[in-house]
């Protein structure tokens, strides 16, 4: 049995590659992609099964913990203001934030939420650093918030830059769904759960927590919510020991929707099985007159990051649990 048929069509893993693999090494290839859509595809082999893969994520700042993270924390359930208490914006940003209009902005906004960042700014006078980082964590809150119970919906498009407000993020998710084949193949309750999330009946053993991050993508920070759904195989071969969805409610930068899907494959020798990834997004760069240049540099950098975040998650994943002090 291939143990990376749930992959299909979206990916093949051919021979060579399966004995790359097979040999400790890792390996990442550049999907197909239209329009907007950037998608990789990573893959190595693992000591660990989906339960080891699973209490990892739960501990998703430990998982995660990298020089390109700069801050990350999980939201309670319910979401509280608290839970943002360590996240801030960087300096460009709070200086661009005080000029934002709609149509003109780099970072990624409505337009009523740049008016309650600018007000904030303008009634704090000398002290307004403080005011905005605060009317910004509210409007992180908030997001979270309507998204719980509308979903995508629930949130109003970017007016970053140019022309009328952008597609509504529930279409770009969409579409961001229907480009993954192999979910919708594969798994197609719980692709329909995500892409329709909260609507959609829940998933029987799922599990899911939102959380958010400050990353360094590209020489810009990127400010991120993403909602983590966990499911796990059982005892249906069809699918993977763990699948981990990793759904993207909003960024301040570059992408208008993601989905990140982590897969503990079971393997067909002992204990070694496989851990991949497939990565999809909607990406701002590669739109444009200058995208297939922007496009090409992307992919090459992406590319060749996959393979080393691949590594060093089978690092954590084989050297155990997440230590006691490092829980939350």
């Amino acid at each position: 049995m291939d143990p990376f048929a749930f992959l299909r069509p979206s990916v093949v893993v051919n021979v060579d590659e399966r004995r790359q693999l097979d040999r400790g090494e890792s390996f990442a290839r550049i999907l197909p992609a239209v329009d907007r859509d950037v998608a990789i595809f990573a893959a190595v082999a693992v000591m660990a099964d989906g339960d080891r893969l699973v209490t990892w994520v739960r501990d998703i700042a430990e998982l995660k913990k990298s020089p390109y993270v700069l801050e990350i924390a999980r939201f309670s359930d319910p979401p509280r203001l608290e839970d943002l208490g360590n996240l801030t914006l960087d300096a460009g940003d709070l200086l661009e934030i005080r000029t934002c209009h709609p149509g003109d902005c780099s970072v990624k906004l409505a337009g009523v939420e740049m008016d309650a960042l600018r007000r904030a700014a303008g009634e704090s006078s000398s002290d307004w650093k403080p005011a905005v980082q605060a009317a910004f964590r509210r409007i992180v809150l908030q997001r979270v918030q309507a998204y719980r119970a509308k979903g995508h919906a629930g949130l109003p498009g970017y007016e970053d830059r140019g022309g009328p407000p952008s597609a509504s993020l529930e279409a770009k998710f969409a579409s961001v769904v229907e480009h993954s084949a192999f979910m919708r193949q594969g798994a197609p309750e719980f692709a329909e759960y995500l892409r329709r999330f909260p609507a959609a009946a829940p998933m029987l053993g799922a599990e899911s927590f939102i959380y958010w991050s400050k990353e360094r993508l590209g020489g810009k920070s990127i400010i991120s919510a993403t909602h983590v759904t966990i499911l796990r195989g059982g005892s249906d071969s069809r699918l993977p020991d763990a699948l981990v969805a990793g759904k993207q409610i909003f960024a301040t930068h570059y992408m208008n929707g993601s989905l990140t899907v982590t897969l503990l494959l079971r393997g067909d020798s002992g204990s070694r099985n496989y851990l991949a990834y497939v990565d999809r997004f909607d990406v701002d760069l590669v739109g444009g007159p200058m995208g297939g240049i922007a496009r090409w540099f992307m992919q090459r950098r992406l590319k060749d990051e996959a393979s080393n975040v691949l590594l060093g998650l089978r690092r954590r994943l084989e050297s155990g649990e997440p230590g006691p002090r490092q829980r939350r």
